[in-house]
């Protein structure tokens, strides 16, 4: 017979349950059930970062007929067995979801929700055991990829966002987090080999460090973490939340897409929404060091999670319709700029005109003082702009679009995400600036953006980052959204990378998240090109040698091309 704390709060609380998974592993699991003895759905959440952090609004869900669950994940806190992250996820999700199934507690469904991690572990556990899936999910700023869009970015290894969360924080039992401070953030990023620093951090040997490090491409190791293969799985309804300024809304776009498909080719009508907003890896976008926002998104911006994220369950379990704004089309995502939520059908929009903007200069667009121009002119014949790459003198990292959120006092100077003003990062010779006239009208781009980039190299591999910016008419320059391609995998074949012959002209595809924003009347687009942006990415060191396992540096002579034969241009998805 179970005994139940009262908590004389309206509700009943099992601190400390076991969850038994096939293996005989118990996971450590709390239960918050209303006061009144009965069967009741069930949400959880299944984390590895302690289950005691995820109960907030708890007594709100009790008092509305649910039950509330938070979980810690195996080898994890008090749970035990072996921490494997993500692996260990493929079974004990649906593990769990039939042990809350069997508790006298449950009337059968059960829901689950949570960011990032919680929301892999929803999107990784639905389709190795099919016999035992929830009934709804609300994965909210997930990665949908492992490695394309994931832990490594077009070949690129997502450097501080893996490199803390896997040395100091998920990859051992107990969070090391509190001993970050110990360390001089920016100097510990810039160690080599980065194969070992989870050394570095003091922590030994991290095995999931070290598979990160090993799978440097895409191999079977990654693909087991991909959704869209999966697509066909998400047979229950499920709310996506993603975020513009996150690292994921390609990837949860692109998965949301395919989803909606699997359904639509099984004959079926399943209500699953994403939800798109201008925020970073939570619910907004914190402000810069200096305490500064330097974008304002307006009062459509202000987002309560907790009533949408229970209404969507009030919807599903209860079928009750309340006016939660999160609409009844598969698509409602913000238009920044505007500053208002639009609800649509598919992605990308099927009024999208794709216009090209191509890169002018007469060869000194280095800076934003220098002379280059964004047009929709085709160039004609004109001089290449260059600039020097050195890896020990990178590109930092200014905001931008990426998951390392407002989490730590211990890199909040170094790294943070969102708007900021790029007009810093503009007086830098090795970053090319291209910019339009002022626009004589309001200008929508919205859906997935690419850098078309003619480019050689002295060096066998290096990289290429682009990043779109809107300059105000005052002369700030915010950044809209980015992206990078290493050279090697230039034929976007992640599977096999290929080195480059120095100082051979190619072309490269670089994609950058896609986004939402009407640029206005009297601002100006701008492209910025450059070869770094650390310690978000790692450095290429320009050698051709293994990235994880190299420390040799070299200087890279870079060379961009704009004219007849060789537009470099930009492809924006422009809304009439």
């Amino acid at each position: 017979m179970i005994e139940y704390g009262n908590t004389g709060n309206g509700c009943r609380f099992l601190r400390l349950q076991w969850a038994t998974m096939r293996d005989g592993v118990r996971l450590a699991t709390t239960v918050v059930l209303p006061e009144k003895p009965g069967k009741y759905p069930a949400v959880i959440q299944r984390t590895p970062y302690n289950r005691y952090g995820y109960l907030a609004g708890a007594l709100d869900w009790v008092r509305n007929g649910y039950v509330l669950i938070a979980q810690d994940t195996r080898g994890r806190n008090d749970s035990e067995g072996v921490n494997e992250p993500f692996l260990c996820d493929f079974l004990d999700t649906p593990d769990t979801i039939k042990w809350i199934r069997s508790q006298e507690w449950s009337d059968g469904r059960v829901g689950m929700m949570g960011p990032s991690y919680m929301a892999w572990v929803q999107t990784q556990g639905i389709h190795a055991d099919r016999a035992s899936v929830p009934d709804a999910l609300l994965p909210t700023f997930v990665g949908c990829k492992g490695f394309e869009g994931g832990f490594y970015h077009q070949g690129v290894l997502s450097l501080f966002l893996i490199f803390p969360w896997a040395c100091f924080d998920v990859g051992t039992r107990i969070s090391g987090s509190p001993a970050q401070s110990m360390f001089n953030a920016l100097e510990l990023s810039r160690r080599l080999p980065l194969q070992t620093m989870d050394v570095s951090s003091g922590a030994g040997v991290i095995p999931f460090w070290r598979n990160v490090m090993a799978n440097d491409r895409l191999t079977p190791y990654w693909k087991q973490f991909s959704v869209s293969p999966h697509a066909d799985a998400f047979t229950m309804p499920t709310l996506m939340v993603a975020g513009w300024y996150d690292y994921y809304p390609g990837s949860m776009l692109s998965a949301f897409s395919d989803i909606l498909a699997a359904a639509k080719a099984k004959g079926v009508t399943v209500p699953h929404r994403i939800l798109i907003g201008p925020w970073g890896h939570h619910h907004g976008v914190g402000p810069t060091p200096d305490g500064k926002l330097v974008a304002d998104f307006g009062k459509e911006n202000t987002f309560n999670a907790h009533p949408i994220y229970r209404s969507w369950y009030d919807r599903i379990f209860k079928g009750i319709q309340p006016a939660d704004g999160l609409g009844d089309r598969p698509i409602r995502l913000f238009v920044m700029g505007a500053n208002v939520w639009r609800d649509e059908d598919e992605w990308p929009l099927a009024r999208t005109q794709y216009v090209p903007y191509y890169f002018h200069s007469q060869g000194h667009a280095n800076t934003r003082s220098g002379d280059g121009i964004l047009s929709l002119a085709s160039p004609g014949e004109q001089p290449t702009d260059t600039y020097e790459y050195d890896p020990d003198k990178p590109v930092m990292t200014r905001g931008g679009n990426h998951s390392v959120g407002p989490w730590s006092d211990w890199y909040k100077d170094l790294i943070w995400c969102g708007p900021s003003d790029q007009t810093i990062t503009e007086e830098r010779a090795d970053v090319l600036v291209y910019t339009s006239q002022p626009l004589e009208n309001d200008l929508e781009v919205t859906g997935p953006v690419t850098v078309k980039l003619w480019a050689s190299s002295s060096a066998p591999d290096t990289d290429w980052v682009a990043r779109l910016v809107d300059v105000y008419p005052e002369g700030k320059a915010i950044n809209i959204t980015e992206g990078v391609i290493r050279a090697r995998f230039r034929k976007r074949d992640w599977e096999n990378p290929e080195l480059i012959t120095p100082g051979t002209a190619l072309e490269y595809s670089i994609t950058l998240h896609p986004t939402s924003n009407v640029f206005k009347q009297g601002h100006r687009l701008r492209v910025q090109v450059t070869s770094s942006n650390f310690p978000l990415w790692d450095r290429n060191l320009n050698t051709g040698e293994g990235p994880n396992t190299s420390s040799r540096m070299a200087v890279a002579h870079q060379t961009i091309y704009h004219d007849a034969t060789r537009p470099s241009h930009i492809l924006l998805p422009v809304i009439p």
